[in-house]
């Protein structure tokens, strides 16, 4: 048994992409992302935030709350934002590199990776540690179909390991069945998974 910390700091490395399998709603998972976007347990990274259920506010008071200071500059696609993500910017401190931008509908996946991609096209070879955070697979799939979100995920994951970007993507393991985890668990060189109160990491299948 290892927690999500031992892996980051050993078998985690740049440009790897992480499937992180947690019920939602534990206590183990917010800790877990925060882990995982601060790998070498420093804020002085690069950050990208794909949220579908979390507010920007809620995600940024976690960057507070769990890392003690925010990262050096974060960028947030909120997808299909309700006005909880009006309360965002506020809660950051002045000297934070931050924005909001904005996917309306969760079913434009073309949209989403534009945006994306964006990001990682401004950060790439800048020298900085890039961490993404997509939150969460499980609400992605209740929008559109497994083989739709694989094509998806696939183009994103490539993206994530040409920029050398440490990416992790949340998944409830209850809420799908097997073959559809199995289906997913292709597209990513580590799988994470909470159970019992422990984390095991596991390979993924992407060769």
């Amino acid at each position: 048994m290892c927690s999500v910390t031992e892996q980051s700091q050993t078998s985690i490395r740049p440009g790897d992409n992480v499937l992180v399998c947690c019920p939602s709603f534990t206590g183990a998972e917010p800790r877990a992302c925060l882990d995982l976007l601060t790998p070498d347990g420093s804020t002085d990274v690069h950050a990208l935030s794909v949220l579908f259920t979390q507010s920007p506010g809620d995600h940024v008071d976690a960057w507070q709350r769990i890392a003690g200071a925010y990262p050096t500059r974060m960028r947030i696609v909120a997808v299909d934002a309700d006005a909880r993500s009006n309360r965002t910017d506020e809660t950051a401190g002045p000297d934070a590199d931050r924005s909001v931008e904005r996917v309306g509908s969760p079913h434009n996946l073309t949209r989403l990776g534009i945006r994306v991609a964006d990001c990682l096209d401004e950060w790439d070879g800048s020298g900085e540690t890039v961490v993404v955070c997509f939150q969460s697979l499980t609400t992605l799939l209740q929008y559109v179909d497994v083989e739709s979100a694989v094509e998806f995920l696939d183009v994103v994951t490539e993206r994530c390991a040409a920029t050398d970007a440490i990416a992790h993507y949340h998944l409830d393991p209850q809420a799908h069945d097997d073959e559809t985890i199995d289906r997913l668990s292709e597209l990513f060189e580590t799988v994470l998974v909470f159970d019992d109160g422990e984390w095991t990491a596991d390979a993924g299948d992407e060769e």
